[in-house]
């Protein structure tokens, strides 16, 4: 994908466990990325600690103006990432439907957080794609 200037880079705040975070709501901006936009790449960059969702904008009948919007972890951690792809699912691929931060297992019992101060996101996608990421912070670039 071509590079290309990012006009506003906004930190998400820590969010309430469980919720899903697939519609943005901050500073005046209104993302729906479930209904309004398709996502067209995912890029894990190890040795920067970044997990990157790049959308691209699908409906537009919304008035919002950002064509790409990124969704970027920060410190992230992510042992395996592997993708399946067969007809059934590349058709379907793009909609994400999910995007929440939740408890994960440490031992015998439930933690939000690791040792570094990470939480766990949940991401799934409708045609049952899923990933799990440990990151400490989410931005959004558009």
């Amino acid at each position: 994908m071509t590079s290309r200037k990012i006009r506003r880079k906004i930190s998400l705040p820590q969010s309430e466990l469980f919720r899903n975070n697939v519609e943005i709501d901050l500073d005046g901006i209104y993302l729906d990325l479930h209904n309004d936009y398709d996502c067209v790449r995912l890029a894990y960059n190890a040795a920067f600690g970044e997990f990157r969702l790049t959308f691209k904008r699908i409906n537009l009948k919304t008035d919002v103006n950002y064509n790409l919007v990124d969704v970027v972890f920060i410190d992230t951690l992510m042992d395996t990432c592997i993708f399946v792809f067969d007809e059934d699912v590349s058709g379907e691929f793009s909609t994400i439907d999910l995007l929440y931060r939740g408890r994960f297992e440490n031992g015998n019992e439930l933690a939000e957080f690791d040792g570094s101060g990470r939480s766990l996101y949940y991401i799934s996608f409708y045609s049952g794609v899923e990933l799990e990421v440990f990151a400490k912070a989410l931005v959004v670039e558009l």
